[in-house]
């Protein structure tokens, strides 16, 4: 075969193969793609949060807030409220505050595209007057998912009604809601 006709079939076929990655590369996302793509990431996110508040609550039923974000290379991070001893008095709504302060700085300088804040609260029920202690998970996306869920905690008893130590998260009561976006608020991230 010809040396001549081989480099310029070589040629050929290389400018062909790049441009046709060129035009994909260009090509707008898709609204489905782009919703499962979301969808996935926020779904792994929230599983690892929910393993990490088990384990934590696991040891003393205390948790600490703390939130996990999905980076922009697409990685995975952790980080929880100061605990030192110049935040040692730091009550459960100010270390909450300083985790989501954080999470706004994160986004407001592009660092994260999502992020999961946890925190363990009671809920108040007005209807029966009574509070529901429980995992509250506040869900957000840079592209526009914000929503928030809760799974009651409860010590369980035993048959005669004596707490045995272990919890029970029951996610059969989970519930989801939307909320207005804090972390990657317009007014913030521009």
């Amino acid at each position: 075969m010809n040396f001549k006709v081989l480099s310029v079939a070589v040629l050929l076929l290389g400018t062909v193969c790049f441009s046709a990655f060129s035009v994909a590369e260009k090509m707008p996302e898709s609204a489905k793609y782009k919703s499962d793509r979301i969808e996935k990431t926020l779904n792994t996110m929230l599983v690892e949060a929910l393993k990490a508040a088990a384990l934590e609550m696991d040891k003393d039923h205390k948790m600490a807030p703390f939130a996990f974000v999905q980076k922009k290379d697409g990685s995975i991070g952790f980080f929880t409220s100061i605990d030192d001893d110049a935040h040692k008095e730091n009550t459960v709504d100010q270390k909450i505050a300083g985790v989501r302060a954080m999470l706004i700085d994160l986004a407001s300088t592009k660092q994260i595209n999502a992020s999961v804040q946890v925190m363990y609260a009671s809920i108040f029920n007005g209807e029966t007057n009574k509070g529901t202690q429980g995992l509250v998970f506040e869900v957000e996306h840079r592209e526009g998912v914000s929503l928030m869920q809760f799974i009651p905690v409860v010590e369980v008893k035993d048959d005669k009604g004596v707490k045995t130590g272990k919890l029970l998260f029951e996610m059969e009561k989970l519930s989801t809601g939307s909320k207005p976006q804090t972390v990657f608020a317009a007014s913030i991230v521009q």
